[in-house]
Protein backbone atom coordinates (compact mmCIF):
# COMPACT_ATOMS: atom_id res chain seq x y z
CA UNK A 1 0.00 0.00 0.00
CA UNK A 2 1.53 3.48 -1.01
CA UNK A 3 1.78 6.00 1.70
CA UNK A 4 1.73 8.63 -0.64
CA UNK A 5 0.02 8.36 -3.63
CA UNK A 6 -0.85 10.19 -7.09
CA UNK A 7 -3.75 11.33 -5.96
CA UNK A 8 -2.37 12.96 -2.96
CA UNK A 9 0.59 14.90 -4.49
CA UNK A 10 -2.24 16.55 -6.65
CA UNK A 11 -4.16 17.80 -4.30
CA UNK A 12 -0.89 19.27 -2.06
CA UNK A 13 -0.45 20.42 -5.56
CA UNK A 14 -3.97 22.16 -6.06
CA UNK A 15 -3.53 23.51 -2.80
CA UNK A 16 -1.45 26.57 -3.72
CA UNK A 17 -3.65 27.19 -6.89
CA UNK A 18 -7.14 26.28 -5.44
CA UNK A 19 -7.05 26.23 -2.07
CA UNK A 20 -11.14 26.23 -1.42
CA UNK A 21 -11.61 23.45 -3.62
CA UNK A 22 -8.28 21.22 -2.44
CA UNK A 23 -8.95 21.46 1.28
CA UNK A 24 -12.71 20.68 0.65
CA UNK A 25 -11.40 17.06 -0.89
CA UNK A 26 -8.60 17.17 1.65
CA UNK A 27 -11.02 17.75 4.16
CA UNK A 28 -14.16 15.62 3.22
CA UNK A 29 -12.65 12.85 1.01
CA UNK A 30 -9.57 12.11 2.96
CA UNK A 31 -7.08 13.17 0.01
CA UNK A 32 -5.07 14.90 2.57
CA UNK A 33 -1.65 13.15 3.18
CA UNK A 34 0.14 13.39 6.80
CA UNK A 35 3.33 12.12 5.49
CA UNK A 36 3.56 14.56 2.61
CA UNK A 37 2.78 17.78 5.63
CA UNK A 38 5.33 16.05 8.18
CA UNK A 39 7.99 16.22 4.85
CA UNK A 40 6.90 19.88 3.93
CA UNK A 41 7.49 20.85 7.98
CA UNK A 42 10.36 18.81 8.61
CA UNK A 43 11.85 20.89 5.26
CA UNK A 44 10.76 24.22 6.50
CA UNK A 45 12.75 23.53 9.83
CA UNK A 46 15.95 22.64 7.99
CA UNK A 47 15.64 25.44 5.53
CA UNK A 48 15.57 27.90 8.36
CA UNK A 49 18.87 26.74 9.80
CA UNK A 50 20.35 26.85 6.24
CA UNK A 51 18.74 30.28 5.52
CA UNK A 52 20.28 31.56 9.35
CA UNK A 53 23.35 30.43 7.45
CA UNK A 54 23.86 30.68 4.04
CA UNK A 55 21.61 34.02 3.17
CA UNK A 56 24.16 36.03 1.86
CA UNK A 57 25.73 39.14 3.65
CA UNK A 58 23.63 41.82 1.80
CA UNK A 59 20.87 40.52 3.67
CA UNK A 60 22.28 38.55 6.59
CA UNK A 61 22.08 40.30 9.66
CA UNK A 62 22.91 36.65 12.34
CA UNK A 63 25.26 36.30 14.05
CA UNK A 64 26.61 33.08 12.62
CA UNK A 65 28.89 32.33 15.37
CA UNK A 66 25.86 32.01 17.94
CA UNK A 67 23.82 30.07 15.52
CA UNK A 68 22.31 27.03 17.74
CA UNK A 69 20.67 24.60 14.80
CA UNK A 70 19.08 22.19 17.00
CA UNK A 71 17.65 25.24 18.32
CA UNK A 72 16.51 26.54 15.33
CA UNK A 73 15.03 23.32 14.07
CA UNK A 74 12.56 22.94 17.26
CA UNK A 75 11.66 25.95 17.33
CA UNK A 76 10.52 25.93 13.61
CA UNK A 77 7.84 22.82 14.10
CA UNK A 78 7.17 23.82 18.08
CA UNK A 79 5.45 26.70 16.25
CA UNK A 80 3.89 24.64 14.11
CA UNK A 81 2.78 21.92 16.85
CA UNK A 82 1.65 25.28 18.90
CA UNK A 83 -0.53 26.54 16.44
CA UNK A 84 -2.05 23.57 15.55
CA UNK A 85 -3.51 22.57 19.45
CA UNK A 86 -4.43 26.31 19.81
CA UNK A 87 -6.42 26.44 16.71
CA UNK A 88 -7.93 23.30 17.51
CA UNK A 89 -8.75 23.81 21.12
CA UNK A 90 -10.74 27.53 20.49
CA UNK A 91 -12.07 26.32 17.53
CA UNK A 92 -13.53 23.24 19.57
CA UNK A 93 -15.46 25.87 22.10
CA UNK A 94 -16.78 27.39 18.66
CA UNK A 95 -18.08 24.89 17.16
CA UNK A 96 -15.06 24.20 14.22
CA UNK A 97 -15.49 21.36 11.98
CA UNK A 98 -12.08 20.72 11.59
CA UNK A 99 -9.73 17.72 13.28
CA UNK A 100 -6.43 18.87 14.53
CA UNK A 101 -5.01 16.43 11.76
CA UNK A 102 -6.79 19.00 9.44
CA UNK A 103 -5.39 21.96 11.10
CA UNK A 104 -2.18 20.04 10.71
CA UNK A 105 -2.13 19.44 7.02
CA UNK A 106 -3.46 22.95 6.15
CA UNK A 107 -0.85 24.85 7.71
CA UNK A 108 1.80 22.48 6.52
CA UNK A 109 0.65 22.47 3.12
CA UNK A 110 0.71 26.14 3.20
CA UNK A 111 4.27 26.22 4.41
CA UNK A 112 5.24 25.11 0.74
CA UNK A 113 5.06 28.80 -0.59
CA UNK A 114 7.76 29.97 2.26
CA UNK A 115 9.70 26.59 1.43
CA UNK A 116 9.94 28.12 -2.19
CA UNK A 117 10.46 31.38 -1.43
CA UNK A 118 13.22 31.10 0.96
CA UNK A 119 14.81 28.63 -1.36
CA UNK A 120 14.47 31.46 -3.95
CA UNK A 121 15.87 34.29 -1.71
CA UNK A 122 18.95 32.47 0.43
CA UNK A 123 20.32 31.17 -3.14
CA UNK A 124 19.78 34.54 -4.77
CA UNK A 125 20.82 36.97 -1.84
CA UNK A 126 24.26 35.60 -2.78
CA UNK A 127 24.53 37.01 -6.38
CA UNK A 128 22.51 40.26 -5.51
CA UNK A 129 24.11 43.64 -4.73
CA UNK A 130 22.98 45.83 -2.13
CA UNK A 131 20.39 47.76 -4.80
CA UNK A 132 18.69 44.74 -5.54
CA UNK A 133 17.88 43.52 -2.64
CA UNK A 134 14.36 45.64 -2.01
CA UNK A 135 13.69 42.88 -4.88
CA UNK A 136 14.22 39.99 -3.04
CA UNK A 137 12.40 41.58 -0.01
CA UNK A 138 9.42 42.08 -1.95
CA UNK A 139 9.86 38.15 -2.86
CA UNK A 140 9.66 37.30 0.46
CA UNK A 141 6.76 39.62 1.47
CA UNK A 142 4.45 38.37 -1.16
CA UNK A 143 5.26 34.48 0.18
CA UNK A 144 4.19 35.27 3.62
CA UNK A 145 1.24 37.54 2.09
CA UNK A 146 -0.16 34.40 -0.12
CA UNK A 147 1.29 32.39 3.05
CA UNK A 148 -1.43 33.43 5.47
CA UNK A 149 -3.84 33.82 2.24
CA UNK A 150 -3.60 29.82 2.28
CA UNK A 151 -3.98 29.12 5.64
CA UNK A 152 -7.51 31.42 6.24
CA UNK A 153 -8.28 29.79 2.90
CA UNK A 154 -8.25 26.17 4.68
CA UNK A 155 -9.23 27.30 7.75
CA UNK A 156 -11.74 28.78 6.47
CA UNK A 157 -12.75 25.59 4.35
CA UNK A 158 -12.38 22.89 7.28
CA UNK A 159 -14.17 24.68 10.01
CA UNK A 160 -16.98 25.93 8.01
CA UNK A 161 -16.73 29.17 9.10
CA UNK A 162 -17.25 32.34 7.33
CA UNK A 163 -14.52 35.07 6.83
CA UNK A 164 -15.10 36.74 9.88
CA UNK A 165 -14.94 33.84 12.27
CA UNK A 166 -12.46 32.41 10.52
CA UNK A 167 -10.04 35.79 11.21
CA UNK A 168 -11.20 35.60 14.93
CA UNK A 169 -10.20 32.27 15.84
CA UNK A 170 -6.97 32.70 14.22
CA UNK A 171 -6.36 35.69 16.43
CA UNK A 172 -8.01 34.16 19.45
CA UNK A 173 -5.15 31.04 18.36
CA UNK A 174 -2.42 33.53 18.31
CA UNK A 175 -3.72 34.55 22.28
CA UNK A 176 -4.37 31.25 23.05
CA UNK A 177 -0.83 29.68 21.66
CA UNK A 178 0.68 33.12 23.68
CA UNK A 179 -1.04 31.85 26.87
CA UNK A 180 0.18 28.16 26.25
CA UNK A 181 3.71 29.01 25.90
CA UNK A 182 3.78 31.20 28.86
CA UNK A 183 2.44 28.68 31.51
CA UNK A 184 4.54 26.17 29.77
CA UNK A 185 8.28 28.15 30.54
CA UNK A 186 6.29 29.55 33.93
CA UNK A 187 6.08 25.61 34.42
CA UNK A 188 9.51 24.87 33.06
CA UNK A 189 10.74 27.57 35.21
CA UNK A 190 9.33 26.08 38.69
CA UNK A 191 10.23 22.86 37.96
CA UNK A 192 14.10 24.33 37.14
CA UNK A 193 14.00 25.80 40.67
CA UNK A 194 12.45 22.67 42.56
CA UNK A 195 15.50 20.68 41.18
CA UNK A 196 17.88 23.20 41.92
CA UNK A 197 16.74 23.81 45.69
CA UNK A 198 16.30 19.56 46.42
CA UNK A 199 19.21 19.33 44.98
CA UNK A 200 21.01 21.95 47.20
CA UNK A 201 19.20 20.44 50.30
CA UNK A 202 20.33 16.98 49.29
CA UNK A 203 24.35 18.07 48.77
CA UNK A 204 24.23 19.47 52.00
CA UNK A 205 22.31 17.13 54.47
CA UNK A 206 25.12 14.99 52.14
CA UNK A 207 28.18 17.14 53.78
CA UNK A 208 26.30 16.97 57.08
CA UNK A 209 25.95 12.99 57.47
Amino acid sequence: MKLVTKDKLHYWGQSLIHPFDAFFEIRFRNHGSLLIATLLLIAYAVLNCLKFQYTGFVMNTNNIAEMDALSLFVSSISVVALFTVSNWTITTLFNGKGKMKDIYIVLCYSLTVLIIGDVIVTFASNFVATEEVMILTSIQLLCYVYFAFLVLAGLTTIHEYGFGGSVMSIIMSVVAAAIILFIGILLFTMLERMVSFFSSVFEELMRRL
